[in-house]
Order: structure tokens, then sequence, then C-alpha cells
């Protein structure tokens, strides 16, 4: 029988090819050389840690570029075979006895340097793969925030999930500086980055809820918060949860008779954006003036004094309706007059507060939806940062989830 082959595109590209050529273990090896050629962090480090070492690749890279005698270190769940001036030993990184056999071997040094290029058991699904990797990412944080000297470097691989901006920014608080790279060795159809993480600051005490998963990682549930407003405590914030059912436009119209014969006519007002005269006996009435159909034509942009002059001319047209006697009656000048100075001031000052509110949200509106554009082309020049689409591609900013979701392999058969 012919030997089989591995499956897969570039399983056997340059790098791995290069990596045969030269000896090193692992194509993962040149992924070490381009960061430190990026950031120098090995050329003066005295003692390196190599969290999930095996096969050894990065060893022989530490081995190669850090001084002569430095103390070179690495762990892993399974054994490593020897390595010219490394000392091996086979533990689990999230136990006690690991760090207990580190301690042993540095008795009172610190690393300069801690690496990890752990990844887990892969297989189940992309969600609890993506979710093992951070935890185990998280951990070997929390081992060199141990073994760390203040000033040191840690290098680790992320897969790029949800979870990935709350590793980020535990990281952002425990180092000066925390960078997010994809080396060329890394294939581009792999989801994983490379954070490395400058000048550790090494704090007297780290609080356990920081390194623990359970806490970084939780789910939380963005509920806006009840508040209480100090000059309206009987008013509740609205819930803005979209558009009003069967209602999907921002500009509104509103019948005049509705407007004339409605109880809560401030409200309607208030959320109207046009008032139409849809009868003729109001369109014909002597009160509808042609600078009040001009106002009803654009409620949004009224002042104080045409508010005014529109609730009184509804007052008006109200009474004049009412009393059936009185239709074709000529109003008086002294009855208008009369009706301008029984307006209420509280009526006129609600109606004011209720378009500014309805001014309000609209502008809320506009910059919620100025802010999601901003997101996404930022989220989009981060990407293209980490190398992960080529600018000038079409991208459809959904979840990095879909990238890895076999329903979207179609045959072209």
């Amino acid at each position: 029988m012919g030997k089989k082959s591995k499956t897969g595109k570039s399983r056997k590209d340059k790098f791995y090819k290069l990596a045969k050529e030269t000896g090193y273990r692992a194509r993962s090896a040149f992924k070490l050389i381009q960061l430190n050629r990026k950031y120098e962090f090995l050329q003066k480090s005295r003692v390196v840690i190599d969290l999930c070492a095996a096969p050894g690749g990065w060893l022989q890279v530490c081995s190669e570029n850090t001084p002569v005698s430095s103390l070179i270190l690495g762990v892993d769940l399974v054994s490593i075979r020897p390595i010219p001036n490394v000392t091996t030993f086979q533990e689990d990184i999230t136990t006690e006895k690991c760090r207990q056999t580190l301690r042993k071997e540095l008795h009172t040094w610190k690393a300069d340097v801690v690496l990890n290029d752990g990844a887990p058991n892969v297989g189940k699904n992309w969600l609890h793969d993506a979710f093992t990797q951070v935890q185990l990412a998280l951990q070997a944080l929390k081992l060199a925030t141990e073994f760390l000297k203040p000033g040191g470097w840690f290098v680790t691989k992320v897969f790029r999930s949800k979870d990935y901006n709350a590793l980020l920014w535990v990281m952002q608080q425990l180092f000066k500086r925390v960078h997010a790279t994809k080396p060329q060795a890394s294939r581009n159809e792999s989801a994983e980055i490379f954070v490395v993480c400058e000048k550790f600051l090494a704090p007297d005490k780290i609080d356990p809820k920081f390194v623990d998963p359970k806490y970084v990682f939780q789910e939380l549930e963005m509920e806006p918060k009840q508040t209480i407003s100090l000059i309206h405590p009987e008013k509740k914030k609205r819930q803005r949860d979209g558009y009003a059912e069967g209602d999907y436009t921002l500009f509104h119209t509103l019948n005049a008779s509705e407007f004339i014969q409605s109880e809560n006519y401030l409200e309607l007002l208030a959320a109207a954006n046009q008032v139409i005269l849809d009868e003729d006996r109001i369109a014909t009435h002597p009160a509808s003036t042609e600078e009040v159909k001009h106002c009803l034509g654009d409620i949004k942009v009224l002042g104080k004094k045409e508010l005014r002059s529109i609730i009184n001319w509804r007052k008006r047209l109200k009474k004049d309706f009412n009393k059936e006697d009185k239709v074709d009656e000529p109003v008086k000048e002294e009855e208008v007059i009369e009706e301008k100075a029984e307006d209420s001031e509280e009526d006129e000052a609600e109606l004011l507060k209720k378009i500014a509110v309805a001014e309000e949200e609209e502008k809320k509106a506009l910059k919620r939806k100025i802010k999601k554009i901003r997101r996404e082309k930022a989220k989009l020049r981060r990407k293209i940062d980490m190398k992960m689409i080529i600018p000038g591609d079409r991208h459809d900013f959904v979840d990095d989830i879909g990238m890895f979701s076999l329903q979207k392999i179609k045959n072209k058969t």
C-alpha cells in the first residue's frame, strides 16, 4: 500500500518544506522567528519559559536567539525530545504541580519572556474550540503574572472569537503595550493571531477574578439601568426597541379633524410632522389663514409663537363646530383676543417639551446609525491590520464565526 498523505491544500506549504530543510521540528518555528524579528524580545532574554512547547520548534528558536548560558524551560502535556541547552518537563500548566516545578527550576530568578503557542484538542465545533483556546491563553497569562519580572514580555496565540476583546482588555491592564499581529507564516485560513504584550507592570497584588475565566468571559445581560429624573421623577425613560408595529417611517401626518376633536391633541401634535386639512369646512374657515396653513405644513420647525397660534386656531374651530347655530356667524375680534388671553401656558410648555422629546429621539436614532457605521469601519480596519481580509474585498460585517461555517461551502457541480 502507498503511504497516505495529509489532506488539505496548504498543509505542505513553503514554510512546511523550509522547516524540513532547516531542521526545525514544526513550521510554527517561523512564526516565532518573524515575531522576534519584529519586536526583538529574545536577544536580551536570560530566562525564557515556553508553555505548551511540544514538539519543540519554538524552543529551538529560543536556543538560537537567546544569549549563551540562558535558562530555557519548556512545558507540555506530552514529552518533548531533548534539545541542547533546553530543560523540558511534562506537566499541565493549569496545575499547582507545574508551578512548583517551575519554582524549583528558577530558584529566585524571574522570566524575561513567557511564550504560549498552545491550542486545545479541536474537533467539536468552532464556538467550543475557540472558547477553550481563550481559556488556555488566560491560564497561560495567569502563570506568566507569577513568573514574569517587571518589564517582561508575554507572547500568546489567540483564536479570533467573541471572547477575544475581553482577553485583550485583561492584558492591557497588566502590560504597558499590547500588540495584535498575524505573522506571514500563519496560514491565511487559520483563525489564529498572536498577541505580543510588552513591559509587564508587575502589580503587587492581582485580584483572582481578574484571571478567572468565569468572570472574564461571562455573558452580561446589557439591560438599561432604571434612572430617576430629578426634574421629572414621575416620568420614566421609554424603552426604544425600534419602530412601532406597522409604522416604518419617521414622517407622520395628522388629520385636522382628528386634531380638533381629540382630547389629547397635544400628544398628537407633538408626534406629527404635518397637519392635513381633510375637510372643506376646516380649509375654508375664516380662521384658517394662509399663515396657519403654512405653519401646519411643518410642525417640527415652529416656534413658541406659531404653536400658540395653532392651539388658538384649534380652540376657535372646535367652539364653532360644536355650536351649529353659530357656524355662519362672523367671529368678532374681541372673541379672538379673549381666546388668546385664555391660552394655557401649561399646555404650551407641555407641547414644547413633547416636540423637543420627539426631535431628540430622531437625533439619537441618527447618532446610533452613525455610530454603527463607524464601528463597522473600525472593525474592518482592524481585520485589515490583522490580515484577515485584503483591502478592496467586499465584506458583509458579519460575525467571524460565519467564516468557519461549513454551510457556506457549496459545490459548483
